[in-house]
């Protein structure tokens, strides 16, 4: 099973992430964090580290290789890089990804959830340079392999641009930096996920989309979120 998890930037899915970690845990289940792996390490996991694991968490951009220098250099606030060579960063990242670890672990059985993937690419550059159609993104080499082991369950976290915006002020220990982290941007941006093309996209590939609401509080997210994985897990 894939499951993907997306949204705004300071929509909750690190909150989300953990809340489904500490429930898997506590269920005596053994987790694989692909993001602790990496930024311990700095390379990829053979697969066979992973193969015996229930459950992989996994994310986008990566924090190896081409995906380190998205995080740190193409999408960093100063910078100005076109937006279809960022788009291709993100394809090229995700082609490595799926290639060495996403599709073996899916034909083992294993139950990947991943934080972003191609999901934000089809919203975030659409948003950045509207010349970015869905159709271009999707023809990416990296963005097509992974609309074909698409997620079996999209879960898009919903909450308002304003709201968001006002979270990611008062963040203290996860400070982005990014490009994207801006009210003009992010209302558009919200626009594109809960768009029908956008939503088509995923649907007419064979992915069943949640709808997960963050404005309420955070004890509650947590709890409707562990809710809604009970749910598709079952």
């Amino acid at each position: 099973m894939f499951i993907m998890l997306d949204g705004i930037d300071g929509c909750g899915k690190s909150t989300i992430i953990q809340a489904w970690k500490d429930y898997l845990t506590t269920q005596g289940n053994a987790i694989f964090d692909l993001k602790k792996y990496w930024q311990e390490t700095g390379r990829y996991p053979e697969f066979s580290e992973l193969k015996n694991y229930t459950f992989i968490f996994s994310c986008e951009p990566t924090y190896v290789g081409i995906g380190n220098v998205i995080r740190q250099e193409l999408v960093k606030n100063g910078n100005n890089y076109p937006a279809k060579a960022t788009a291709e960063a993100f394809s090229l990242d995700r082609l490595i990804l799926y290639t060495k670890l996403i599709i073996p672990l899916i034909k083992n059985g294993c139950c990947v959830i991943q934080d972003r993937g191609v999901s934000s690419s089809l919203a975030y550059q659409t948003t950045q340079n509207p010349e970015l159609t869905l159709k271009f993104l999707s023809s990416l080499t990296g963005n097509k392999l992974a609309l074909t082991y698409r997620p079996d369950y999209l879960v898009l976290l919903d909450l308002k641009p304003e709201e968001a915006i006002k979270r990611l002020g008062k963040r203290t220990n996860k400070k982005d930096d990014a490009i994207f982290e801006k009210l003009s941007f992010l209302k558009k941006l919200y626009k594109q996920y809960h768009s029908s093309a956008f939503k088509k996209i995923f649907t007419k590939h064979g992915s069943k989309i949640n709808l997960l609401p963050t404005n309420v509080k955070i004890d509650i997210m947590k709890q409707q979120a562990v809710d809604l994985l009970k749910t598709i897990l079952n």
